[in-house]
């Protein structure tokens, strides 16, 4: 294979992960990304692409959950946080795996496609499926601790099996499954610490005084985001 095509190959890769990891968030939703026991709070980029901004996961870093949470309203208030616990220690299990794909993807195949023979390439494409089918073992195994159907699974797997890319973001989906019944309120309260609530407070008035502003004044829906912010008052520097 020509060192161009090989090149090409990888950014195929490279292009198909973040595609995949890629998200496009309301102005009503931010991103928590987990680093161990803190929170990195994000509500996207500045540009707009169809009225939602753009955000971009570190892609160094597969194994870290991610929080999908939207204000005022979204979210059910009886939103258990040890299910969100449970669900990350589940997930400790399988985030070596997107590791050990990371490595294969981004080390393994330049190096198969520099110096290797086709034998060699096979042997990669047979070890990267037998990985990808090992980690949905696991998947499989902690899928009630994950709180997910055996659709949700078989959805999982085609995914992944059909864009082997795809299956370095195993972990975020799978988290982001787990925060779709969270309001932002109750995961803020029962999550994180007092500075990262700040933060979130100081996103959260920035992006509603901005919704505001295309509000008639004194209008039911600008009534009910101000009395949403007013919970974030203790918060607010």
């Amino acid at each position: 294979m020509l060192l161009h095509d090989q090149w090409l190959l990888v950014v195929a890769v490279a292009g198909l992960y973040l595609y995949d990891s890629a998200m496009l968030l309301f102005h009503n939703e931010v991103v928590l990304e987990a680093r161990g026991q803190r929170y990195v709070i994000s509500a996207g980029s500045a540009m707009e692409f169809g009225g939602r901004h753009p955000w971009l996961p570190n892609p160094c870093f597969p194994h870290r959950a991610l929080a999908r949470l939207s204000w005022p309203l979204a979210g059910s208030p009886d939103w258990q946080p040890a299910r969100w616990r449970r669900a990350r220690l589940a997930l400790s299990v399988i985030a070596p795996w997107t590791w050990w794909l990371l490595g294969l993807f981004f080390v393994g195949l330049p190096l198969v496609l520099r110096f290797g023979s086709d034998v060699v390439l096979l042997g990669w494409l047979l070890l990267t499926y037998l990985s990808i089918a090992a980690m949905l073992a696991q998947v499989w195994r902690r899928r009630k601790a994950l709180g997910l159907a055996p659709r949700a699974v078989l959805a999982l797997a085609i995914d992944a099996l059909l864009c082997a890319p795809f299956a370095l973001n195993m972990v975020r989906k799978i988290s982001l499954r787990q925060s779709a019944s969270a309001s932002l309120r109750g995961f803020t309260s029962s999550m994180l610490s007092a500075a990262e609530r700040t933060a979130v407070a100081g996103l959260l008035r920035d992006r509603i005084h901005n919704s505001l502003d295309h509000l008639e004044p004194g209008s039911e829906a600008g009534a009910a985001l101000g009395a949403y912010l007013d919970l974030y008052k203790d918060d607010i520097p």
